[in-house]
């Protein structure tokens, strides 16, 4: 095993792993050498040595030609990903020299997942030719690991007041109100001057406890004299809320972006209630020491250009500035 170790480290070659492929797809050493424009004598010599150096054999001659063996089998298929994993490679360095996109790998929160994020891959796929999103949704507390660990490049959604650490960056692109929504045939829904004493006696849909929307909610309510009904749900699945809000009289408590999107599709209606200084920071959050890349930059751009395009008819709360950064992504 040993000997084994050592020749998969030191004399494996590419063209090794090229040809072994190929000799599993044509099966036959003629037409390999055809293809590979060698002799079939160095076919068969390239073949043993592999085979001496492996102390295994790979392939048997058959009346249907070159058949695997097992061992064969083991090593063509690990030879496929290798010879996958080295095209994507160059492919993906083709695209950073000509400045186009070929992956992002992002956590997603759902302040960003129905909106923001669908309209950011639309204008991705405008400007970058085979780029592979990779969307990694949850919380805060959840994403944070993988950013740092580098599973994801970045993430995306609702931001916390708090810094996250001297390791992070972030970028607010937009604040998100809070508004009050119902069902379309809510009974508060045609209500003339609607105040919020109304509420009492109607199930809610809101934000966790410990989210950082929910203890503005729970002051501003109580400041009115408004209790929270034992029957309410907690949640920050966006569909999960929005299915509740469509089933039940329940009130929720959503992004106005969110209660305007499923207001034009006829699944709700935002109630004429104002909950002042109570919203989401929609941003971006990605590691400082990561070194800046031509893709990241060109993400970023497209990010503030699908913020602007979602707000062309209609401002967002306020002005998208930058969180002061230790570095630029």
């Amino acid at each position: 095993m040993a000997k084994l170790d050592w020749y998969i480290r030191a004399n494996l070659k590419l063209r090794h792993l090229q040809l072994l492929v190929a000799l599993d797809e044509l099966r036959s050493v003629g037409r390999v050498a055809g293809y590979l424009n060698v002799s079939q004598p160095a076919v068969s010599k390239t073949l043993s040595m592999i085979e001496a150096g492996l102390e295994v054999t790979l392939f048997e001659r058959t009346t249907r030609g070159m058949e695997p063996t097992e061992h064969g089998a083991c090593l063509i298929r690990h030879a496929r990903q290798i010879l996958g994993q080295l095209s994507s490679a160059r492919d993906e360095m083709r695209d950073i020299s000509e400045g186009r996109v070929s992956r992002v790998s992002m956590g997603v929160l759902p302040a960003a997942a129905v909106l923001l994020l669908p309209k950011f891959i639309a204008r991705l796929e405008t400007e970058s030719v085979a780029t592979t999103v990779s969307v990694r949704e949850g919380t805060m507390d959840s994403l944070l690991p993988q950013l740092r660990a580098g599973d994801i490049d970045l993430i995306v959604g609702n931001l916390p007041q708090r810094p996250l650490g001297v390791e992070f960056a972030t970028e607010l692109l937009y604040e998100d109100p809070i508004v009050v929504a119902a069902r379309r045939n809510h009974p508060l829904a045609g209500v003339q001057r609607l105040r919020w004493d109304m509420l009492a006696g109607y199930p809610m849909v809101l934000p966790p406890e410990g989210t950082f929307t929910r203890g503005p909610i729970d002051d501003f309510m109580a400041q009115h004299e408004v209790s929270i009904q034992r029957r309410h749900v907690e949640s920050v699945s966006t569909l999960t809320n929005v299915g509740v809000l469509q089933a039940t009289d329940s009130i929720g408590f959503l992004s106005r972006e969110i209660a305007r999107h499923f207001s034009a599709l006829g699944a709700l209606v935002e109630l004429p209630l104002v909950l002042p200084n109570v919203a989401m920071h929609v941003g971006l959050a990605w590691r400082v020491d990561k070194r800046p890349t031509t893709s990241h930059q060109l993400v970023r751009r497209i990010f503030h250009e699908t913020r602007d395009a979602m707000f062309a008819t209609h401002p967002p709360a306020g002005e998208a500035q930058s969180v002061p950064l230790q570095g630029k992504l």
